[in-house]
């Protein structure tokens, strides 16, 4: 008489441990991954916050310096009163001097030939200085 003879061989899949495993290990990387992503997320409206407000004040700036070209070019002794009378409540404005080392100080208005201005952003203030660079009407014009 014949035996039946079995032939098991062994199977080529995961055994449930290792599946158990992965997926303890990918629940864990992605509690991380969500919590990083998330705290990402919340963050991510301060850098279009502050592109929007350093964009704001850069045209601030413009206008500033485009009136004052104006007017330098139309009245070169009285310019930098026009700006600072116009601007005032805009930006910070503020009469400087230089030394002979180049260190500035504050100066009487309307003493200096040199107006600092400041405008404020949220990420980045914004400053330039204007110089009274015209002396009478024969001077080249300032271009801007």
């Amino acid at each position: 008489m014949k035996r039946l003879q079995l032939n098991y061989t062994a199977s080529r899949g995961f055994t449930l441990i290792e599946v158990i495993a992965t997926l303890i290990v990918a629940g864990i990387l992605s509690a991380f991954f969500i919590h990083f992503m998330g705290t990402a997320l919340n963050n991510s409206w301060k850098s279009v916050e502050l592109v929007a407000g350093e964009a704001e004040a850069q045209g601030k700036l413009d206008e500033i310096i485009a009136y004052y070209t104006s007017k330098i070019n139309n009245n070169p002794d009285t310019a930098l009163a026009a700006v600072f009378s116009q601007f005032s409540g805009d930006a910070t404005m503020q009469y400087i001097e230089f030394d002979s080392a180049g260190n500035e100080s504050p100066a009487a208005s309307g003493t200096s030939n040199n107006l600092k201005v400041t405008v404020a952003s949220p990420g980045n203030n914004l400053t330039t200085l204007l110089t009274k660079s015209r002396k009478d009407a024969g001077d080249p014009k300032v271009n801007y």
